[in-house]
């Protein structure tokens, strides 16, 4: 099998296998709606009609939608093994790097599609009221806003699955979310908020939809400024972080199979 062919079939599998898992989309989909509800009758929103309140709604999922998936992915790099695919995976002449980007963007395609799909559909909504750029403002907003956080709500509760047992890993990756998303910079504890790793998307928001930031700015190289090009770092930033977070977390699961 070769690296062109054998990445979208693996990719395929691995979505194959997020899309089966029933008891996720029990939690994900009145998540989903949840968020988009507060997304659109929210007093903290712009109220604008247009890019403004789209990007309100791919925050609000940023903050939700990710906490029905941190329980879900805490085997993220061993279910593999435990479906009985991981000797399969090995047997290709695909390198290692390639079978985590596969498994990967697999999963991330079927989580990031509930937010997707329910943003377009606001986006449809505002079409119909004469906002022509409503739909592409609302596919923009779900993959820059929405997206790194549920990317970074996955590499964190994976990696969390393999350093501790999986009970305490689902309970200690869904208190994590919390704490990265409703921590403050006024309170005396360190936080991202007011920073552009903010993971729900302040500085995106801010710089490229016009929002106002959820989290007052701190200062520093990290603050948000609220410009395109602190958009784009806040962006590369989020991403970096979050692929971080899933090779450790892969590198942590191959340790002991390279012991024995």
């Amino acid at each position: 099998m070769s690296m062109r062919i054998g990445f979208p079939r693996l990719a395929r599998v691995h979505l194959l296998i997020v899309w089966r898992q029933r008891s996720l989309w029990v939690a994900a989909v009145p998540l989903a709606l949840f968020a988009l509800l507060l997304g659109a009758i929210s007093p903290a929103g712009p109220h604008d009609h247009g890019a403004g309140d789209l990007a309100f709604m791919a925050k609000t999922m940023a903050m939700f939608m990710p906490i029905a998936y941190m329980a879900a992915f805490t085997d993220f790099h061993t279910r593999h093994d435990r479906l009985g695919i991981g000797q399969l995976e090995d047997s290709t002449p695909t390198s290692a790097p390639v079978l985590a980007a596969a498994r990967t963007l697999g999963a991330f395609l079927i989580l990031i599609a509930p937010s997707i799909l329910l943003l377009a559909c606001a986006g449809v909504t505002q079409t119909l009221h004469g906002s022509w750029r409503a739909v592409p403002q609302a596919l923009a907003a779900g993959l820059t806003i929405t997206g790194p956080a549920v990317l970074t709500a996955m590499s964190l509760s994976s990696l969390l699955g393999v350093i501790l047992p999986m009970i305490v890993a689902r309970i200690a990756g869904v208190l994590a979310w919390f704490a990265l998303v409703f921590s403050s910079p006024m309170l005396p504890v360190p936080t991202v908020n007011g920073t552009i790793l903010n993971v729900i998307g302040d500085a995106v928001g801010a710089g490229w939809f016009g929002l106002k930031p959820v989290y007052p700015a701190v200062g520093g190289v990290l603050a948000v400024t609220g410009t395109p090009a602190n958009a784009a770092v806040s962006l590369i930033a989020q991403l970096a972080a979050a692929i971080l977070l899933m090779a450790l977390g892969g590198w942590c699961s191959a340790r002991p199979r390279t012991a024995r």
